[in-house]
C-alpha cells in the first residue's frame, strides 16, 4: 500500500522541480533572444557611409551571423554580433556580455 502511494508522491515532486528549473531557462533564453535581434537591429540602422568598404563588409558578414544565430544560439549570435560593432568602431552598451 505504502507503495502505491510513494511513486505518485515522488513523480510529482520530480515534475515539479523539473519544472521550476525550465521555465526560468525558458524566459532568459527568450529574453536573450530579444536582445539578440535588438543587436542585429540597432547594427542595420548605423551610418556606415565614412567606413573603409572592406571593414564594413567583414563587419556586415559577421553581423548577418551573428543575426542568423539568434534565432538558434542567441548567446552566440550576441558574441558574433558584438564583433560585428567593434569591427566598425562602436561599442555595444553592454560589451557583449549576456543580460542574463
Amino acid at each position: 500500500m505504502k507503495l502505491k502511494l510513494i511513486r505518485p508522491v515522488l513523480l510529482i515532486g520530480t515534475l515539479a522541480v523539473g519544472a521550476t528549473l525550465v521555465a526560468p531557462a525558458i524566459a532568459a533564453d527568450a529574453s536573450l533572444k530579444e536582445h539578440c535581434e535588438a543587436l542585429a537591429s540597432r547594427f542595420k540602422m548605423i551610418d556606415t557611409s565614412h567606413m573603409a568598404a572592406d571593414k564594413l563588409e567583414s563587419a556586415r558578414r559577421q553581423a548577418n551571423h551573428g543575426e542568423h544565430l539568434c534565432k538558434s544560439e542567441p548567446e552566440v549570435g550576441v558574441k558574433a554580433l558584438d564583433l560585428a560593432f567593434r569591427d566598425i568602431g562602436v561599442a555595444t552598451r553592454d560589451n557583449g556580455v549576456s543580460t542574463n
